[in-house]
Order: C-alpha cells, then structure tokens, then sequence
C-alpha cells in the first residue's frame, strides 16, 4: 500500500512540472508568407523584398482603370500578402481563448491602414493575411487614382507594413517591399 500511495505521489508530481506549459509563450520566429496549410505551417514564405508578376487577361479590362484593376487581384489572382508567427510551444487552452478574443493584426500601405481579413491559429501558429486588392483599392481611392489607368510595364513599388498585437499588450512589426509587374 505505501508503494502505491508512493507511486501516485510521483505521478502527481509528475504531472504538477509541465515546463513546456509554464510561463510566457513567446514568439520565436516571424516569417513573410503568403500561403500556408491546414495544420496552419507556411507553404509559400516570401523574402523581405521580391516581385509579384500579375498575368493579364486577353481583354486586359485589369488595366483600365486602378478599380478594376485590385477588383482582378482580389477576385481572380487573390494575391494575399501575409505572415506567420510561431510560438516556442504549443497554446494551452486559455492562451487559445485569449488570443482569439485579443489578437488584432494591420495592414499598411502608403498611410492606408486596414485591419487584416484572414486570421488562423495552429497548435502554435498564427497566420494573418489581406487580400493585396481590397488595400490597393482603398490606397488609390485615397490617392484619388482609382479611375486612372494600370500599367505595370516598369513595376509598381509598394511597401507594406504588418503589424500585430496579442494579448498582454505585445507587438511585433514586419515590413515587405514588393515590385508589382505585369507576368511576361
């Protein structure tokens, strides 16, 4: 009977020291990503700064005016700019919860600002993305451009700003040059 209390009393122990649930769970790695999985893993990591080739369409409608032209991006290229946050472990079911109710990520593109759409957790990720056209659309509404006509045959220069917030208040930044051209 003593062994057996003894061996409860250890696996009580045991299970009271779980290091890998204690404390902070921190963010060890911010990638650029514009894609990414069902296990919420990134498929398709961007660099800092790179192209996006945009394919035209035969009646190249995309390039009459700016409206139309992130109205295309958004319905039929969605070109999603994003990023992934990874945790050193797993979310315990309260950080789960609080990060659902707390988490806010934005968008930033030439003093436009738009809380990003596409928000996923994994068991230690998040992903946020926003559809590249509807910030477009609003930036050039702001510029007053929206009605002017695209061309892309020397690239378009953006600079997009990510930023988020978790719960207790912690931020992070990233930020993403991209040249948008026309594909060849």
């Amino acid at each position: 009977m003593k062994q057996f209390i003894f061996y409860i009393f250890v696996f009580l122990s045991l299970i009271g020291c779980k290091p890998h649930l204690s404390g902070k769970n921190t963010v060890i790695d911010q990638l650029l990503c514009d894609n990414y999985d069902a296990k919420v893993l990134c498929i398709e990591p961007k660099e800092k700064i790179g192209t996006v080739f945009i394919p035209r369409t035969e009646n190249k409608r995309e390039e009459t005016s700016w409206e139309n032209f992130s109205n295309y991006l958004y319905f039929k290229v969605r070109e999603t700019p994003g990023f992934l946050l990874t945790f050193e472990r797993d979310f315990t079911p309260d950080e789960r919860s609080s990060i659902r109710k707390e988490y806010v990520a934005y968008i930033r593109l030439n003093g436009v600002r738009e809380r990003m759409e596409g928000f996923e957790m994994g068991e230690r990720t998040i992903a946020s993305f926003h559809y590249l056209g509807a910030l477009l659309k609003e930036e050039k509404r702001h510029t007053g451009e929206s009605k002017k006509k695209v061309n892309l045959d020397q690239g378009l220069g953006l600079i997009l700003e990510f930023e988020y917030q978790l719960p207790e208040d912690k931020k992070g930044q990233l930020i993403r040059e991209i040249d948008l051209r026309w594909k060849p």
